[in-house]
């Protein structure tokens, strides 16, 4: 079942809040820098989305005036 859940950076920050909430859990599967980079990576493909649709956009709309 592990294989199924393992790429949702959501469950890697549950099982590493459980961490600190139970006494005696060692999480094993999970890693704190995995939902890191996934924030990042993300975050910078929204970012640089973003910027390419604002140019293009914009040469759009002065282009028909």
């Amino acid at each position: 079942m592990l294989a199924v859940f393992d790429w949702n950076p959501l469950l890697h920050c549950i099982d590493q809040i459980r961490r600190d909430v139970f006494l005696n859990y060692n999480p094993h599967f999970s890693s704190p820098t995995y939902p890191l980079c996934v924030t990042l990576v993300l975050l910078m493909r929204g970012l640089l989305g973003e910027f390419y649709t604002r140019r293009q956009a914009s040469v759009r709309w002065n282009a028909a005036c």
